[in-house]
Parts: structure tokens; sequence; C-alpha cells
């Protein structure tokens, strides 16, 4: 059997981690049993309780590791040319790769959100973060007099909303929606979004 080099490199807090969020993923938070995370990781059950008491606790670190950290700050204060298209494509781009990364804490999140809304809390700190770097991204662009004015919460909202709802679409359904793939996506909606703000 071939093993995978990442996983050999894996410490055992990474490997429980990673296999209880593929299971809550999967069959949601209260099917699964520390049980079964034991087993699909590879390790007792008391190492489990030894190393994190609960299964909330392993819910809580898991969310806490895989949240996706999008390095949105180092875009916006050293890659930034104020040149709109190339802008919000370097910003689609890091936006779709760390969703990608972090995929199945988002859909946790979504799963959980009755029951466990502080997923919800955690995964919403860093599209928060973004809204609140494109809104001044934008507001700078209007000032320099390279875009149109315009509610500029409501087309950051756009934005977001497009990009978020493509990869719901993609995760979701797959190919079944749309054969679109990520790169052309990225860019022809930055395309349209850009004309419709520049002047």
């Amino acid at each position: 059997m071939m093993v995978d080099n990442c996983q050999l490199e894996m410490s055992t807090e990474d490997k429980i981690l990673s296999a209880a969020i593929n299971l809550m993923e999967q069959k949601g938070y209260k099917a699964v049993t520390m049980k079964e995370i034991a087993h699909t990781a590879g390790f007792s059950e008391m190492t489990l309780f030894r190393r994190f008491g609960s299964k909330k606790a392993i819910l809580d670190a898991g969310v806490e590791k895989y949240s996706y950290n999008i390095p949105m700050k180092k875009i916006f204060d050293e890659q930034i040319t104020y040149d709109l298209q190339q802008d919000l494509t370097l910003i689609g781009k890091t936006y779709h790769k760390y969703m990608k990364q972090n995929e199945k804490v988002v859909m946790l999140a979504f799963q959980e959100r009755n029951t466990h809304p502080e997923i919800g809390k955690k995964t919403a700190e860093n599209p928060k973060l973004l809204k609140t770097y494109l809104l001044q991204y934008l507001k700078e662009m209007e000032q320099k007099g390279k875009i149109e004015a315009a509610n500029i919460e409501a087309n950051v909202m756009s934005f977001l909303w497009m990009n978020l709802g493509f990869f719901m679409a993609q995760f979701v359904s797959g190919k079944e929606v749309s054969a679109v793939e990520e790169e052309e996506f990225i860019h022809t909606s930055v395309n349209i979004f850009a004309k419709g703000l520049q002047k």
C-alpha cells in the first residue's frame, strides 16, 4: 500500500484533527463518535481523551487549525497596484486558493450553524477582514478617480458573493452546475466587474 509522504509527516494531533474534520463534514458532528475518530486516525480512544478531553474540544481545535487564514493584509499592504483588473484578479485567486484548502471547515460551519454557531463565527472572521480591506481599497480607487462614484459596500458585497457562489457551486455540485474552470471564472467575472466600476 502506498503511503502519502504528507501523512507520514503529520503529528498525532494533526492526524486526529484531520480525521475528525473529515468525518464531521461527511456525517455531521452528532453522528461521529470518539471511537470512530480514533479508528480513522489510527490511535486509541485513550490517546484522543488524553490530548483533547472531549469530542467538542476536538471540534474546536480542528476549526481553529483549519479555518482559512488568508494573507490578504500582505496583499493589500504590499502587492496592490491600483490597476483594478489586476488587483481583483490577485484577490480572487488568493480567495479561492484558501477556500479550497479549508473547504471542509467551511462546509462544516454551514452544516452545524444551528448546533454550533461558534464555528460560523470563527469562519466569518476572514471574510469580514476581506470586506474591510476591499472597502478601503475601492474608496481609495474612487478618491484617485479610477472608478465611478457608487455604493462601495454594495459593490464589495457583490464581489464577495460572486466568488462565494462559485466556490459553493463547485464544492456542492462540481461540474453539474457549470463546467467553467476557476481561472476562466475569475478572468470573466473580474473583467465584467471592473468594466462596471471603471470610468
